[in-house]
């Protein structure tokens, strides 16, 4: 066994070896993503270990993670993206991401349908250390916001968006690392109430009133099942119950308004009203992601932070007229 330095390891995009601890057990496997959570628990260990490897062995481990991370997969994965929704041709995030993202989030919502919320609450946690992760590697390469949305059904893709750009949002704003942490947690999970809408609302505009009261009821059920079931803390659950409240007091359910709103929930809430409306999953007639901050700042400080709003539209290029159209291949 040879001894690796934890800052050998996490300079590392994919564990290129097995990992041991000081009583040879295996903590980690050869080609998992080294998220923060799991470069957390390499921190927490004084010494570590690897076996050594043949050199051919490790040649083949390489060569495979770099097929794995490589734009040139899309053709090679025709059956994921029929069932999980085409790939953004333009985004920074590479295709395999864009795979497992997708998946990842929808068999964990799965399998959280399915009751088994202990096992559901570890994927959601993997697929938030990822999205941080992926968000770590590309943050200095992306221009535009169409180089990070994710394309497909929107109640699949719609948390993960929120996600994606509230991390870049927190990383704007200055937030410690254990706080952007519990905002991509939180984005990730603030529509989970949604789950238990008798069907999908693809047009809130055209709503019954009876459509309209259960799905105006979606916050509390995310609030309730985040602190009931996932046993998650209140900070993440407020999300969840606030994020379609407005500064000014007009939004819903209690109608609160400025500081009564959490931050993490006044960031959300810019994200998921811009992944929205560049989603066509509101009444706006947006066509590109210019128009979609124009929009935005339209709303202004009266439905927004003001911090987190203009952060979020200085945050990248203004000048993005990409249509969304063009993002597919």
């Amino acid at each position: 066994m040879i001894i690796v330095s934890s800052e050998e390891i996490i300079s590392q995009k994919v564990l290129p070896y097995d990992l041991y601890d000081e009583k040879g057990t295996k903590i980690l496997e050869a080609g998992e993503i080294l998220t923060p959570g799991k470069i957390l628990l390499v921190r927490n260990h004084e010494v570590l270990f690897r076996k050594e490897d043949k050199k051919e062995e490790r040649k083949e481990i390489q060569a495979k993670t770099i097929k794995r991370y490589s734009r040139e997969t899309y053709t090679e994965n025709q059956e994921d993206i029929k069932k999980y929704g085409p790939l953004n041709k333009k985004s920074k995030i590479d295709f395999q991401s864009q795979i497992e993202l997708k998946s990842s989030y929808i068999n964990a919502m799965s399998v959280f349908n399915q009751s088994d919320v202990i096992r559901a609450k570890s994927m959601i946690l993997e697929i938030r250390d990822k999205i941080i992760k992926d968000s770590q590697l590309i943050r200095k390469n992306v221009q535009f916001f169409s180089e990070l949305k994710l394309l497909g059904e929107h109640k699949n893709i719609h948390p993960l968006n929120t996600a994606i750009f509230s991390v870049f949002l927190a990383n704007k704003l200055e937030y410690n690392e254990v706080q952007i942490m519990e905002i991509a947690l939180s984005a990730l999970l603030h529509d989970i109430g949604k789950i238990e809408l008798s069907g999908e609302i693809s047009d809130v505009s055209k709503m019954t009133k009876d459509e309209e009261i259960a799905y105006k009821k979606h916050p509390l059920n995310g609030h309730r099942l985040i602190k009931t079931e996932l046993k998650l803390s209140e900070n993440i659950a407020r999300v969840a119950l606030q994020h379609h409240e407005r500064m000014d007091g007009t939004g819903w359910p209690y109608g609160i308004s400025s500081t009564m709103i959490s931050e993490y929930a006044q960031i959300i809430a810019v994200c998921n009203h811009f992944d929205n409306m560049t989603s066509s999953a509101t009444n706006l007639e947006i066509s590109n992601f210019r128009e979609a901050l124009r929009a935005l700042l339209k709303a202004g400080s009266r439905a927004f932070s003001p911090k987190p709003l203009y952060a979020f539209v200085h945050m990248l290029s203004y000048g993005d007229t990409t249509s969304f159209e063009e993002l597919k291949f």
